[in-house]
């Protein structure tokens, strides 16, 4: 079998492959041959069918499934050998794609055309920085946390009305005029009524009773957009975009007696005695708002930079080929339309894996079998701690190993890995800039993702 690679352009190339008699012809007599003897045909005792019989009923089709292997394989071998970065795979060529008498086999020519991952540059001009955002801390947003975990460990009551310090759960219903839409949200939620802003929607919720019904405006019954989404149980994107009138039906009326600062609250929070006062309750309030903002901001940061850098550095593609590959390759018939309509974000996550592996091959960043087992007991550990579930080593060494035995997990790991890996060396080229920034700009960076 001959390989051989032409170039089009700096993105596109040809494979051609030629296949000789010797490459496959004993592969398919032998596969025929055990067809033979298996082979029923009336006339015929089992086993003793001729074999050109047999040849001409099966051969053209075990002599293309042996070349698509056997194509496949050596193409594979041949990208591995060479070094070839391309996008995709191999496909059929647009002009030619085979050369070859399948009645009487021979030689037989293939050609398939490639996508060439372009060359990459990292180098940033002096101009271009990235801003790194940061939670200012301050004594408002640490008393509004306060409030919030005093409510959350607080009494709760049933109320037969509502009023200060109220959970109101109703249902909610989208309007259109006077009428209810057609199609439109229908769903349970519920009015935390320290965030409800508007004065005139307090004082009108106020003293309303179980099934009483008021219009409000999604707006002024939410904090933001997340809360809004919870209410409606419908995604950020269209909670973001919804602006519909509510009817809300008033179902229950449930009160929440705030917990008093004290000692049973800062144990309940932080552990026996590790909080005695006031002042050491609100520096240990500040010094977990500050972890978690941290935490948010580098995971913000690591997806606003990732955007940034695929569009300072936009590597080309070879669109027209991507194309056909995204055809040839989904599963699921795809038009033309359909593929043109999403390729713009499937381009953005091809460029920065090219951006990627340029960084991985470059600096030699590599993955460590201890680094995915690593990953993958903080991945499981964190899911528990969600429930409150604290594991020891002897519990969770075992759901590792299990975890590890699939393939695609392993893999799945260690692509996190090199990805955080490749975005921290990028970090170390770049300009980076810090900003301080208040809770109401963070929620507003962090809403524009």
């Amino acid at each position: 079998m001959e390989i051989t690679k032409e170039n089009i352009d700096a993105l596109n190339g040809v494979l051609t492959v030629k296949v000789h008699p010797e490459d496959y012809k004993e592969k398919v007599d032998g596969i025929l041959e055990e067809y033979r003897k298996q082979v029923k045909m009336p006339g015929f005792r089992a086993g003793k069918v001729p074999i050109q019989l047999v040849r001409k009923q099966y051969g053209k089709a075990v002599l293309a499934d042996e070349l698509n292997k056997l194509l496949g394989e050596k193409m594979d071998g041949y990208i591995r050998e060479e070094k070839l970065r391309i996008l995709g795979q191999p496909i059929p060529a647009k002009e030619n794609d085979s050369d070859g008498n399948w009645d009487k086999p021979d030689v037989f020519t293939f050609r398939y055309d490639i996508g060439l991952s372009p060359k990459v540059d990292i180098k940033f001009g002096w101009f271009t920085k990235f801003v790194h955002h940061k939670v200012r801390i301050d004594e408002a947003l640490i008393d509004e946390q306060i409030g919030d975990l005093r409510r959350r460990y607080g009494k709760m009551s049933e109320r037969t009305e509502i009023g200060e310090d109220c959970l109101v759960v109703g249902e909610f219903v989208e309007m259109e005029g006077d009428e209810v839409k057609p199609g439109g949200v229908m769903h349970e939620g519920t009015i935390s009524m320290d965030s409800v802003k508007d004065a005139k929607t307090t004082k009108a919720l106020m003293g309303l009773s179980q099934e009483a019904q008021m219009v409000v405006q999604p707006g002024d019954v939410s904090r933001d957009v997340e809360d809004l989404a919870r209410m409606l149980g419908i995604d950020a994107k269209a909670a973001a975009e919804f602006k519909s009138p509510l009817r809300f039906t008033v179902k229950e009326v449930r009160h929440i007696e705030p917990a008093e600062l004290g000692e049973e609250l800062y144990d309940k929070l932080f552990g026996e005695d590790v909080v005695t006062d006031e002042a050491g309750f609100r520096a240990k309030v500040e010094e977990d708002l500050q972890r978690i903002f941290d935490r948010d901001g580098d995971r913000v940061f690591r997806r606003k930079f990732v955007e940034e850098v695929v569009d300072k550095l936009n590597p080309s593609l070879p669109e027209d080929f991507l194309k056909r590959w995204i055809q040839i390759a989904n599963e699921k018939p795809i038009s033309a339309e359909e593929i043109e309509a999403e390729f713009e974000e499937y381009a953005k996550g091809i460029k920065w894996q090219i951006i990627q592996n340029h960084i991985i091959d470059e600096h030699d960043i590599d993955v460590s079998g201890e680094e995915i087992q690593a990953e993958a007991g903080n991945a499981i550990k964190a899911q528990y701690t969600q429930y409150g579930i604290p594991l020891e080593a002897e519990q969770l060494d075992p759901m590792v190993a299990q975890m590890l035995t699939e393939q695609k997990e392993v893999r799945r790991v260690a692509e996190m890995i090199y990805e955080r890996k490749a975005i921290d060396k990028l970090r170390e080229l770049a300009k980076i800039k810090e900003k301080e920034v208040s809770h109401e700009e963070w929620m507003e960076i962090v809403r524009s993702l």
